[in-house]
């Protein structure tokens, strides 16, 4: 029997996903020891980054990123923590040089060396920070690293951070909801709990929109994100694409997705995520979403049960939720674009990943696709309990 008709017809199949749901609880853990490490012993170098920044004292910032490459450790570069930390701390300084169209491979011996190797012991795609070494990998208070002495970057790091930590939780329950059939009340009860864990992506978003204008960030933050070399290959900054909120949208509507435009968006970001996730999205691999499983259990001529229509309620009820936070981040994009066409005088405008406004609104007019559908497929459902 399948995966597929084995969970349809009432079996549970957690046992299948069980290793990536235990992985994905020790993500968290390894998040929080590499928050917590300072292995190049730089802390204190971070501490004066902002500053060195604001008054673009490139001469000094140099010498830190020379200091922070010359303390990494041979020894240790097959540790994951160690190697982890290493590179969210040089690649923080790398990108303030980047910041001022200065190549740090080019001005600071073994850059580039040091990355490659590091980035073999962080089980790294690629030897280069990702959007997860600046939010929930980047330690909170006093060591918080930052590129500027604006207040809105500290908002910026820590509404992300709290967002992207309560996605994992969000997306635990959405793998455990994947593994029980509609007519189990589990399905339901898993989908709601994934949809007050996504609460917090909603306030997070809605607290940037609210408190960092498109003038704060893209003068003051999204410089510090742009493209540097490596042996002589660019690789972009992190992005905020650059999300579990990936594999949300893949497990609920985007398995069967082959439009060219999604297809490259996923190909590129999944690749910057760390290797759970992107082991998570293989298990994935062939497998229907939750949105094409409901529409052939809709259309099937057997009337839904109790526990069915609660399981179409509970989707539509998470559904609603991600659009909650879809739209005000797709303003938030539109907005600093419309500030950005306005300066460069109607030059293309890409985000830090490389990708532009196009990709946002994709993925939010997926998840408004989604939720008609169960409407039409189901009418009078509600996003309410």
């Amino acid at each position: 029997m399948s995966f597929i008709m084995a969970a349809e017809r009432g079996g549970s199949s957690s046992g299948y996903f069980h290793a990536s749901i235990e992985n994905l609880k020790k993500e968290r853990g390894r998040n929080q020891a590499i928050a917590e490490a300072d292995p190049l012993g730089v802390d204190a170098a971070i501490q004066a980054l902002p500053a060195l920044n604001d008054r673009a004292d490139i001469a000094a910032i140099r010498d830190i990123t020379e200091l922070a490459v010359t303390n990494v450790q041979d020894a240790m570069r097959s540790d994951f923590v160690y190697a982890s930390a290493a590179i969210r701390d040089i690649c923080m300084f790398g990108a303030s040089l980047t910041r001022f169209n200065v190549e740090p491979s080019q001005c600071v011996p073994g850059f580039s060396k040091t990355l490659l190797g590091l980035a073999a012991g962080a089980e790294a795609t690629l030897p280069r920070d990702s959007f997860i070494d600046y939010t929930s990998r980047n330690p909170d208070g006093d060591r918080e690293r930052r590129f500027s002495s604006q207040p809105e970057e500290e908002i910026f790091i820590d509404s992300l951070r709290q967002g992207m930590a309560s996605l994992d939780y969000c997306l635990e329950d959405l793998v455990l909801a994947y593994t029980y059939s509609f007519a189990e009340k589990e399905f339901a009860t898993h989908c709601y709990t994934a949809a007050d864990s996504f609460q917090t992506m909603i306030d997070s978003i809605v607290k940037v929109k609210k408190k960092i204008t498109p003038e704060v960030f893209t003068h003051s933050i999204r410089p510090f994100f742009e493209p540097f070399a490596v042996d002589g290959v660019a690789y972009s900054a992190p992005s905020g694409a650059e999300m579990s909120i990936l594999n949300v949208d893949l497990i609920i509507w985007g398995l069967e997705c082959k439009d060219e435009l999604y297809e490259k968006y996923v190909r590129a970001n999944i690749l910057r995520l760390p290797i759970i996730y992107q082991e998570l999205c293989q298990q994935f691999e062939g497998l229907p979403s939750m949105m094409s499983r409901m529409q052939e259990r809709l259309l099937s001529d057997t009337p839904l049960n109790e526990n069915e229509h609660n399981s179409v309620q509970a989707l539509y009820h998470l559904l609603t939720k991600i659009y909650s936070f879809r739209m005000p981040h797709y303003k938030v994009a539109e907005d600093n674009v419309k500030l950005r066409l306005k300066e460069t005088g109607g030059a293309e405008v890409k985000g830090s990943g490389g990708f532009g406004i196009d990709e946002v609104k994709y993925v939010l007019d997926q998840t408004i696709k989604s939720r008609q559908l169960l409407l039409q497929l189901l009418p009078g459902v509600n996003a309410h309990r």
